[in-house]
């Protein structure tokens, strides 16, 4: 996230991320302090995208092409945690990520909606002779209660016409070949989902919700989260990754309407379109099969690439240690470069005044250059204020401070 605050509300910020981390880590050596430059930019090398924790993708990438089976990529990974087969379960999946707040759908024959409490409803692709576009669950236009959800299509003509209504809150609506096509406001396709879409009223808005099962699920998540055309052994440690993860949040779901989220926030669900043969046959030779630990599903954590080390997790089954298969990987899939302007440290933390040095105060101890760094300083002409390696992603942009593995070259 780009930080640019006002000047007394970047004082405050500075105030609540100056957390210092004490007692953790390794501290950082003396040397490890890098002043302004002449022309105002920081030349920052890092390693690795994201959080580091359990599988890269990469990695996953490089060992089937190493000819490692998939039970030995997640065992790689994910080492003590055990596999177990598991049914075939519902879930639901939040899909605002990609539809916003909105359940449209393309009109199609064999379309059918219901309230969940009784109300059935036959979806026509026409009305009258004039052909019907989508559907959609919106707000009545006007009346009803809080609860009101209300089914409306949309003809080729552009008109919208309000069908029918119910008070429960919501409306599903499903096909007879177990898919549904959402649509934009334009009437052209988003994304093609194995399931039924539901529309529920949350206030003012409508959310919608995804309901297939966990196998169907899966399908939708691999080829978003990992190239399709990789090998099947990478694709199937995905498949086993994405089936665990949700199967954790079947236990908690985030929020009383849907189990799991549409993006990366969660794991990437697009649909079906994406499909590849190699994403479909390595969802099914992995068929079922979830990592447990202690009988529970693992919450196994994955990334694009860990740059060589990953980070412990706060569960035995995600620890840190070196990974080989990050070795020989193309330097663009697992190493990176930024300038980070030191204007916009000083937008950021206006408290410190004119920016005059970084000092990287504590690392992890793990990997190259003492490992991740905990805790830097940035020092100005009238103050410090020492914040984490995560705030200061956040401050630069975490697309740009791709993660927390990084150095100063002039350090190097």
């Amino acid at each position: 996230m780009r930080i640019t605050p006002t000047s007394r509300r970047a004082a405050a910020v500075a105030a609540v991320s100056a957390a210092v981390i004490a007692g953790s880590g390794a501290p950082a050596s003396a040397a490890e302090s890098y002043s302004r430059p002449a022309d105002g930019t920081l030349e920052i090398t890092g390693r690795g995208f994201g959080h580091g924790r359990g599988m890269s993708q990469y990695g996953a990438m490089n060992a089937a092409r190493q000819g490692r089976s998939w039970q030995q990529i997640v065992s790689h990974y994910y080492p003590g945690a055990t596999q177990t087969r598991l049914a075939d379960p519902t879930i639901r999946v939040g899909v605002a990520g990609r539809l916003g707040n909105a359940a449209r759908v393309a009109a199609e024959p064999g379309l059918v909606a219901d309230d969940g409490r009784g109300q059935v409803v036959r979806l026509s692709v026409v009305d009258g002779t004039v052909p019907v576009r989508s559907w959609q669950v919106d707000r009545p236009a006007s009346g009803g209660t809080t609860t009101t959800a209300t089914l409306w299509f949309t003809t080729s003509a552009g008109q919208r016409k309000a069908l029918r209504s119910t008070s429960s809150g919501r409306w599903t609506i499903r096909a007879t070949d177990g898919t549904v096509t959402a649509v934009g406001s334009t009437g052209a396709p988003v994304a093609t989902y194995l399931g039924s879409l539901t529309g529920i009223r949350s206030g003012t808005t409508i959310s919608p919700v995804v309901t297939t099962t966990l196998e169907s699920y899966v399908r939708q998540v691999v080829p978003f989260e990992s190239p399709g055309s990789w090998p099947v052994q990478a694709l199937a440690a995905q498949s086993v990754a994405a089936r665990s993860y949700a199967a954790s949040w079947l236990r908690k779901p985030r929020t009383s309407t849907y189990d799991i989220c549409d993006t990366a926030a969660c794991q990437v669900f697009g649909g079906i379109t994406s499909e590849t043969t190699n994403s479909r046959t390595a969802v099914a030779a992995s068929k079922g099969i979830i990592l447990t630990r202690a009988g529970l599903p693992a919450h196994t954590e994955f990334g694009s690439s860990n740059g060589g080390q990953t980070v412990y997790g706060n569960v035995a089954y995600l620890p840190a240690q070196a990974d080989p298969y990050e070795t020989g990987l193309a330097p663009t899939t697992n190493t990176w470069g930024v300038s980070v302007p030191v204007s916009k440290l000083e937008r950021a933390y206006p408290a410190i005044g004119s920016f005059q040095r970084m000092t990287v105060l504590a690392r992890d101890g793990k990997g190259l250059w003492g490992g991740r760094v905990l805790t830097v300083r940035l020092q100005g002409t009238r103050g410090s204020v020492d914040v984490s390696g995560e705030r200061l992603r956040s401050v630069v942009g975490g697309t740009a401070l791709r993660s927390t593995y990084f150095k100063p070259v002039s350090s190097l």
